[in-house]
């Protein structure tokens, strides 16, 4: 007999718990706190990129992921793009750890392609010629929406799905297992009963079961971003990402040539503020460009504070013109995400009870891996 779930979380991670469950035919109910997601999940570049995945596992879930995307984007019109991430390499030493990921990724059959300097300019004109060395182009990645993707996620269960119940605006507030069953309280005092209880809480580790964190190596992370006017005469296509990044991402740091990157050539605040800069154009023609990274131990996450910080965007800024030539720099927006990720482990999962789940700290890897991962861990609680 097919089990009844509630997952406690509406962001990427408990919307790909409850997809999984409602494949396999699970009655599935999904508390969000919020009217609509409104943390991580939409405070992002909205890029699915296997490609920056460590190897192994979450690699694979990465690329399970865009399977899974691909599966619902033939059904309902989710937002994704099919328009690739590159890698622009900025000095010879990039350029080698581009070439060496490359051997490796296609002898895994994962499609990726060099380009040479001349074939980036020709299709990124934005770009900058001083910059630009040569790149490492993965065809099959997508970009999305993040503040509509989510939306248009659950809109799609809630179609396919009769099974499938999403409440909002409501916090949970406890959650128990008795007799086999388990109960949810809502803060208004409403309650569901269901089989098994999924609690994917982000980065709020005060409302649920706050003492299963004690000892954790749980950290929260505080990311800047901000995004230009509206810019149509622009053409950047897909999930762009520097020289910065191949220094950053994990599936850089497996290569052996990535030994030989120069840190020098770095601006040591840059490095300091963890910067890496990105470029995701928006289907109204404005360009995210982002981010930084601050860290805080979950239980003092508060003092990451809520202000935007001016001179880590100043940074941000100088260093993207040095990348890319756009016809002006009018700034429309700039905000700060948060999420939650394990210093040292790729999740945090704790069983409370038999029947009780936690799964959080998935980190910056969620819009990418989530699917993918979701289907081998409700194939567990099942």
């Amino acid at each position: 007999m097919a089990k009844s779930l509630v997952i406690v979380g509406g962001g990427i991670l408990g919307a790909a718990h409850a997809y999984a469950a409602l494949k396999k035919g699970s009655t599935v109910t999904l508390i969000e706190k919020d009217l609509q997601p409104a943390e991580a999940t939409v405070r992002n570049f909205g890029q699915v990129v296997p490609s920056g995945m460590e190897r192994g596992e979450w690699f694979e879930y990465g690329r399970k992921s865009l399977q899974l995307y691909q599966e619902i984007q033939d059904q309902y019109e989710l937002g994704i793009r099919n328009n690739g991430s590159i890698y622009i390499a900025s000095t010879e030493d990039e350029m080698n750890v581009n070439i060496e990921l490359c051997n490796y990724y296609q002898s895994i059959q994962y499609p990726c392609q060099l380009m040479s300097k001349a074939e980036v300019l020709a299709k990124y004109p934005s770009l900058k010629s001083s910059y630009v060395v040569g790149a490492l182009f993965f065809p099959q990645e997508y970009s999305a929406e993040p503040e509509t993707l989510i939306h248009n996620f659950h809109q799609f269960l809630l179609q396919k799905y009769e099974n499938y119940t999403f409440i909002v605006g409501k916090t949970v507030v406890e959650v128990e297992e008795k007799n086999e069953l388990c109960t949810v309280r809502t803060a208004t005092n409403e309650k569901y009963s269901c089989d098994e209880v999924i609690v994917c809480n982000g980065r709020d580790f005060k409302t649920l079961f706050p003492s299963e964190f004690n000892d954790s190596d749980l950290i929260v992370s505080k990311l800047h971003m901000f995004a230009t006017s509206p810019l149509p005469q622009v053409h950047l296509p897909g999930n762009i990402l520097t020289g910065l990044t191949i220094r950053r991402y994990e599936s850089f740091e497996c290569c052996s040539s990535y030994k030989q990157l120069d840190p020098t050539l770095v601006n040591p605040r840059l490095k300091e503020n963890g910067i890496h800069i990105l470029f995701k154009q928006r289907v109204d023609g404005s360009i995210i460009i982002g981010d930084s990274h601050e860290y805080a131990t979950f239980d003092k996450a508060d003092q990451l504070g809520f202000y935007v910080n001016n001179k880590i965007n100043e940074l941000m800024l100088n260093e993207a013109k040095r990348i890319i030539e756009l016809p002006n720099w009018e700034i429309a927006q700039y905000w700060v995400g948060y999420y939650a990720q394990c210093k040292e482990n790729p999740i945090f999962r704790k069983k409370v009870g038999d029947k009780i789940h936690i799964i959080t700290g998935i980190g910056g890897k969620g819009m990418t891996t989530s699917l993918g991962y979701a289907q081998e861990s409700i194939s567990e609680i099942l």
